[in-house]
């Protein structure tokens, strides 16, 4: 049996990885980024990895309205 936190962490980081040039380019800072991934893995646990990313860089876009 996993550890549901566990995965969950381990996307955020997967997911902070991949999108870093990305935050870095908006000039959104990590923590800021990190609690919307993480916001975005909670509305939708069940999304693979490119939805996921999608959904991130809009709520990001969104944030720095």
């Amino acid at each position: 049996m996993s550890d549901p936190d566990a995965e969950r962490e381990a996307t955020v980081e997967r997911l902070m990885e991949r999108l870093s040039g990305f935050v870095q380019g908006i000039g959104m800072s990590g923590n800021e980024a990190r609690e919307i991934i993480k916001r975005v893995i909670e509305a939708d646990p069940t999304a693979g990895d490119g939805d996921l990313m999608a959904k991130a860089r809009t709520w990001m876009l969104i944030a720095l309205g």
